[in-house]
C-alpha cells in the first residue's frame, strides 16, 4: 500500500483552499481568494467525484457518536459508499484540481500549511483507498478502521488556526478603531471558529451556485451583532463617543448586502470579532 500523498488527500486539499481564501481575504489579497474560490467552485461541483468523497470524508470528520458499535455501523455505510466511486474519474479529478491549485495559485508553500487534525484527514483518506483496493493490507486496513472508530466517539472541539498579518488593510476602518479605542491595541491575529465557519460557508456557496448558505450566515452574524451593540450601549452610556460609534455601524448593519464577495466576508469577519469583544466588554 503507498504510503499518504497530501497533494491527493481530497479533505486535506479542500482546507489548504479554505486556509487560502482566510489568509487573502486578512491580506486583502483579492486576486489570490478569487482564485482559490473558483477553484472550489469548478473542482468541488455536486455530482463529480471529487464532490462525492468530499462529503464523504467530511461526514467522518464532522460525526461524534456515543459508541464504538454506532461508529461502526458508520463505518460500514462509509465503505459501502466509498466503494461506489467511480475511482477512475476520481483520479482524474484529482489530477486536475492539483493542476488547477499548482498553475492559478502559483503558491510554493499551499502544500505545508498547518491543518489541525492533519494525521485524522491522513488516516481517513488512507482507509478510503484501502477499502478500494482489491489486495488490500488487512492489517493496515484494520489500523485505519480503529483509528476512525476512536476519532468518531471523539468529542470534536474546532481549534483557532493561525495566520501572519500586517494590518488590516481593506478593513472596515470604523470597527477597528472602535476596537482599538475599547483594547487598547490591534485585534490578534487569530481566526476564531465563527471567522472559520463563515469562510466555509462562503466557500460551500460558491461552489455549489446556492446563496442561501451565505446569505443566513450573515444574516446570523448581523442579527449577533445588533443584539450585542444595543446591549453594550445599554449597559454603558457613560461611554457616549464609543456608544455613538456603535450606533453608527448599527446603521451601517441595517443596509442590505446586494452582492456577497470578498470586502464583504472580510468586513463581516470583523463584525464577529467585534460581537466576541463587546460581549466580553464587562471584563475588560
Amino acid at each position: 500500500m503507498s504510503a499518504h500523498n497530501k497533494k491527493r488527500n481530497t479533505g486535506l486539499l479542500y482546507e489548504f483552499l479554505i486556509h487560502t481564501i482566510s489568509q487573502a481575504l486578512v491580506d486583502d489579497d483579492k486576486r489570490k481568494s478569487s482564485r482559490a474560490l473558483k477553484i472550489i467552485k469548478t473542482h468541488f461541483k455536486p455530482g463529480t467525484e471529487l464532490y462525492k468523497e468530499f462529503r464523504l470524508i467530511n461526514s467522518i470528520m464532522k460525526t461524534t457518536v456515543s459508541a464504538e458499535s454506532v461508529a461502526s455501523s458508520i463505518l460500514g455505510e462509509a465503505k459501502v459508499a466509498a466503494r461506489s466511486h467511480d475511482v477512475d474519474s476520481l483520479d482524474r479529478e484529482k489530477s486536475l484540481l492539483i493542476r488547477s491549485i499548482n498553475h492559478q495559485l502559483n503558491d510554493d508553500h499551499f502544500y505545508d500549511q498547518q491543518i489541525s487534525e492533519y494525521r485524522t484527514f491522513a488516516t481517513v483518506q488512507n482507509l478510503l483507498n484501502s477499502w478500494r483496493l482489491k489486495s488490500a493490507d488487512l492489517s493496515k486496513m484494520a489500523e485505519y478502521e480503529d483509528q476512525v472508530v476512536r476519532w468518531l466517539v471523539t468529542p470534536k472541539t474546532e481549534s483557532n488556526e493561525q495566520i501572519t498579518t500586517e494590518g488590516t488593510a481593506g478593513s472596515n476602518r470604523l470597527l477597528m478603531k472602535i476596537m482599538m479605542k475599547k483594547l487598547g491595541e490591534k485585534y490578534d491575529d487569530t481566526l476564531t471558529t465563527e471567522q472559520k465557519s463563515l469562510i466555509k460557508a462562503y466557500a460551500f456557496s460558491a461552489a455549489s451556485d446556492d446563496e442561501k448558505t451565505i446569505t443566513l450566515k450573515l444574516n446570523e452574524i448581523k442579527g449577533k451583532l445588533l443584539n450585542s451593540i444595543e446591549s453594550y450601549v445599554d449597559n454603558k452610556k457613560e461611554e457616549k463617543y464609543l456608544s455613538d460609534k456603535l450606533n453608527e455601524v448599527k446603521s451601517g448593519l441595517l443596509n442590505e448586502v446586494k452582492k456577497v464577495d470578498d470586502s464583504v466576508v472580510a468586513e463581516y469577519m470583523l463584525y464577529i470579532k467585534l460581537i466576541d469583544e463587546l460581549s466580553g466588554g464587562e471584563n475588560v
